[in-house]
């Protein structure tokens, strides 16, 4: 009887312990990381022009160089492929339905043809937290460098930042200029954030050499050019890489924004479908210790970049964020079940020559699928079909009709923010700069 009284005495006592544990033990604080954190926006970088992802040429030799030493995601998606929402919700963690900002000003400038020299767009709702904002409450010091004019003040990109340089188009050179000329500042200022929004893919493309060679076609100059481009800003990011020692003591994440179509689906450029060449982008995590490479295959989402930063760095997850940690797939030796739904979004202003657009895109497992609405639905199957040449919603419908439904129940439970409108006014200057770069006609 003696020996039953001292284990149930001994089990109360761990009863005890464990609700005490569960009650108080998420109530201490948790250690900040105290490394930097350095984020890379290549714009307009398709995964599948890089060699790493199974490209046929090397263009971009140091990436190639970091992804061996990082953890790579095969299979990562945009959340559009517009430069504005699918920055947006890089910074947000949220679709762009739910931050509301659905075109860029050049996006607009380009679909209006009326231009009165002001135009209107959106910006990110001051009550969304931004990875900046969250990154400067845990006391880090904040800096941001866009050669891309979407990326900038009026549109709500530099809520955070104790330092922020936007310009537009002026390349990979001038980004690494101002880089140099803030070093003493932001390696002086203690533990960092930096974000870099290098330009260098997008078009006009440059026949950047030593890598261009000369091609016969207008889609092999383009594609050749485009090329050149990646190689071009590759080296810089090198020189970036090089300048802050960054092999030390930082966590470095490279992605893009969005991909290009390279006449893929007939179309040159990119906002103007969801198919896989324009949202299906690089994403790589150069950890601040443990130099290992890993692939996974995993479909994620560059909304899950926000919620893997707060894990890495020690901070609590936030119950807005709507993307995953991606956490958990790194530390596995094993890849976890891929039941997740990721959702892309594209939204295109009416004109008097066009009509509103409106796409939808579900990718799930291996199956892709496009609601063009009001009614042009697609779907493929990435393992037998990764260029998307074979619609297959016609025999499929059932699989393609469930996939729309879930993204209608997540848009219509979703939490949406009402966002500002903001106006430019566009100076003389600037609208000749824009018409160079193919943006006014």
């Amino acid at each position: 009887m003696r020996t039953k009284s001292v284990d149930l005495k001994k089990k109360a006592v761990l009863v005890l312990i464990l609700l005490f544990s569960l009650l108080f033990g998420t109530c201490s604080p948790r250690k900040v990381a105290d490394f930097n954190i350095v984020l890379i926006v290549i714009d307009t970088l398709r995964s599948d022009h890089l060699s790493f992802y199974g490209y046929h040429r090397e263009t971009s030799p140091f990436l190639s160089e970091l992804a061996g030493q990082s953890i790579v995601f095969k299979n990562a998606y945009s959340a559009s492929s517009w430069t504005s929402p699918a920055t947006a919700s890089i910074f947000t963690s949220m679709y762009p339905f739910q931050h509301g900002v659905l075109m860029g000003l050049l996006a607009v400038i380009r679909a209006r043809r009326d231009l009165d020299m002001e135009v209107k767009v959106n910006k990110i709702p001051e009550e969304i937290e931004t990875i900046t904002e969250v990154l400067k409450r845990n006391n880090f010091k904040t800096y941001g460098i866009s050669d891309n004019l979407n990326i900038g003040q009026k549109q709500g990109f530099t809520q955070g930042f104790d330092r922020f340089q936007t310009f537009n188009y002026r390349g990979a050179e001038r980004v690494n200029d101002i880089l140099k000329k803030w070093k003493e500042d932001i390696i002086q200022g203690g533990q960092y954030f930096l974000y870099l929004h290098y330009m260098d893919p997008h078009a006009p493309y440059h026949h950047r050499q030593p890598f261009y060679r000369p091609q016969q076609g207008k889609k092999n100059i383009t594609i050749e050019a485009y090329d050149s481009e990646i190689y071009y800003v590759d080296q810089y990011i090198r020189e970036a890489f090089q300048l802050f020692n960054w092999k030390e003591n930082t966590l470095v994440i490279v992605t893009s924004d969005h991909g290009e179509g390279l006449w893929d689906h007939g179309y040159m450029g990119h906002g103007y479908t969801l198919y896989r060449e324009e949202i299906q982008v690089p994403l790589l995590f150069y950890l601040p210790e443990n130099k290992i490479f890993k692939e996974i295959n995993s479909n994620v989402s560059t909304i899950d970049i926000l919620p893997t930063v707060r894990e890495l760095a020690g901070l609590p997850p936030e119950k807005n964020d709507v993307g995953t940690s991606l956490f958990p797939l790194i530390e596995k030796t094993e890849e976890l079940p891929d039941q997740r739904h990721l959702f892309s979004y594209l939204w295109r202003l009416g004109t008097p020559e066009r009509e509103e657009i409106e796409f939808r895109s579900v990718v799930y497992k291996r199956m892709h699928y496009i609601l063009k609405l009001p009614n042009s639905r697609e779907l493929y199957n990435l393992n037998s079909d990764t260029q998307e040449q074979s619609n297959r919603f016609g025999s499929h419908q059932k699989s393609g009709r469930y996939l729309e439904l879930k993204f209608s129940q997540f848009l219509k439970k979703a939490k949406k923010y009402n966002p500002k409108t903001v106006f430019y006014k566009l100076s003389q200057d600037k609208l000749e700069k824009l018409k160079s770069l193919g943006y006014v006609e």
